[in-house]
């Protein structure tokens, strides 16, 4: 399969649970999807990055610490919403890694309050901290000063459920 051509033709979640059927029948192929998110036309790239939250979902043991720190990196570089919440999805479904980017968690707490981010950045954000959390536990009283204290009121029903889900969260470790 062509998957840079699959990737260009007008998407829909069939497309992509196609696509992902063929890489977990030849997960070879992984590597090839992968670098696609990197792709130079935009539309290739998050629709990749669509296709490995999905592997990520089913296959995170494929991803790599080298892979963590590229799509972190590329979700702070990218200035593409959809790139940017496929990047943080695979994230959210990968271990953490021995070193984690600095940069990232910086980004993610501002990307947590900004009212520029999309309610799924918001989200996203929450809770990969909440992860970091578990494995640097220096930032559970950060986020949980940030959440406790934002005025939530002005800001959406999604971004507050997960508010909620996170503080308990939290408040159970």
């Amino acid at each position: 399969m062509d998957y840079r051509e699959h990737l260009l033709r007008p998407l829909s979640k069939r497309f992509v649970d196609h696509l992902v059927a063929e890489i977990f029948i030849h997960p070879t192929d992984f590597d090839i999807v992968y670098q696609l998110v990197f792709d130079k036309d935009m539309n290739v790239a998050w629709r990749a990055a669509w296709a490995c939250q999905k592997i990520s979902d089913k296959h995170p043991e494929w991803f790599g610490e080298n892979h963590f720190s590229q799509l972190a990196e590329l979700s702070i570089s990218t200035s593409h919403g959809g790139l940017q919440r496929g990047c943080l999805s695979v994230l959210n479904n990968l271990p953490m890694p021995a070193t984690i980017p600095v940069e990232l968690i910086n980004t993610c707490f501002e990307w947590m309050v900004s009212a520029k981010s999309s309610i799924a950045t918001q989200a996203l954000s929450m809770k990969l901290l909440l992860k970091i959390c578990a494995v640097e536990p220096d930032f559970k009283a950060e986020l949980r000063a940030y959440l406790e204290n934002i005025d939530y009121y002005n800001y959406s029903a999604g971004f507050n459920s997960t508010r909620r889900n996170v503080l308990k969260a939290l408040n159970h470790t």
